[in-house]
């Protein structure tokens, strides 16, 4: 007789014996087992940082930089330009003062202005003295934008010959041309052109070839420099432009443009618009349009940027697996 028996899914007892007592028998065990164990577990830390940064040079005008920040100086001051002109244009017994004297003049009041504010405790809005913030005045003449001419240039005024008579005349409604005031117009533009060219040719080689972070950086290292100037060096660059006009001859081009336009001998030509002061002498523009000294000078400025990204991520999988089989069995002889 043979007999099996099942016991449980994992075991297998199997019985062999003979028929009949007294017979040999059979007995056996087997036993099988299989595993798999396989586990991945992991853990990490995944940065990834990316950092760049453009370091990237370029160019702007130097004229461009140096007349804002002189301007905006101005503006943030709440001086109008316009005051300048007619300040330096004033009348006292009769004369016109030479435009160096004319800003001289200027030095006492703005001293006590300043002092004033700065008793009451006014922030200060500018990197300038009394006396820089003075000789700052005819930069600022020369970088305004104009459109026209400021005070009457010729005597247009036309009289039928039958009427220029001595009655006519005393009884005529004056005319508003004012030689005197023409010719120190031109005067104070033309010096102020010339002045300007001479402080921002100084201030450009303090400055020198260092590269400047960005163009509001630039107009505050203008002023600065500026105020390092002494101020006998300036005096003396504005007598001398002063000094350059008075000695030559000027005459005025009144074609109907909108621009104030005029030549002068020896100095060259001028021309005020909405640029400001052009000079231009030995056949080309020495100030104006872009240049200083006759050279287009550009200041260096840098633009960065950076940008830091950092990722992350963390995991932990595993994978198990076993199984087993097991079995038993014998044989004996029979008695």
């Amino acid at each position: 007789m043979i007999s099996v028996r099942f016991a449980g899914p994992c075991f297998m007892l199997a019985t062999l014996s003979a028929c009949g007592p007294g017979g040999p028998s059979l007995s056996g065990s087997a036993s099988e087992s299989s595993g798999s164990n396989s586990g991945l577990s992991s853990l990490w830390e995944k940065v990834r940082s990316l950092g760049f940064e453009t370091g990237k040079t370029y160019e702007m005008p130097a004229l461009g930089i140096m007349a804002d920040a002189f301007l905006a100086d101005f503006a943030a001051r709440h001086v109008e330009t316009d005051m300048i002109v007619r300040s330096v244009l004033e009348k006292r017994n009769g004369e016109i003062a030479r435009f160096d004297d004319a800003v001289d003049r200027a030095l006492e009041p703005t001293k006590k202005s300043v002092q004033a504010n700065d008793k009451a405790g006014s922030a200060k809005v500018t990197p300038l003295d009394a006396e820089h913030m003075v000789y700052a005045a005819p930069i600022a003449v020369a970088m305004q934008s104009r459109t026209g001419w400021e005070v009457e240039a010729i005597d247009d005024t036309r009289v039928d010959p039958a009427f220029d008579t001595p009655f006519f005349r005393s009884h005529r409604q004056p005319s508003r041309y004012d030689a005197d005031l023409h010719i120190r117009y031109m005067e104070m533009l033309a010096a102020s052109a010339i002045y300007a060219n001479g402080v921002f040719g100084l201030i450009d080689e303090r400055l020198g070839t260092a590269r400047l972070s960005d163009p509001e950086a630039a107009a505050r290292q203008v002023l600065q420099t500026f105020q390092t100037i002494p101020l006998a060096t300036l005096r003396a660059t504005l007598q001398n432009a002063v000094g350059t006009v008075r000695a030559g001859r000027f005459s005025t081009d009144l074609t109907g443009s909108r621009n104030i336009h005029f030549t002068h001998a020896p100095a060259g030509d001028f021309v005020a618009d909405a640029r400001g002061m052009t000079w231009t002498k030995a056949g080309g523009v020495w100030f104006g349009d872009g240049r200083i000294n006759g050279q287009a000078v550009n200041l260096r400025l840098a633009s960065t940027a950076s940008l830091t990204q950092k990722r992350s991520q963390s995991g932990n999988e595993g994978v198990s697996a076993q199984a087993q089989l097991q079995g038993t069995g014998g044989i004996s002889a029979g008695k």
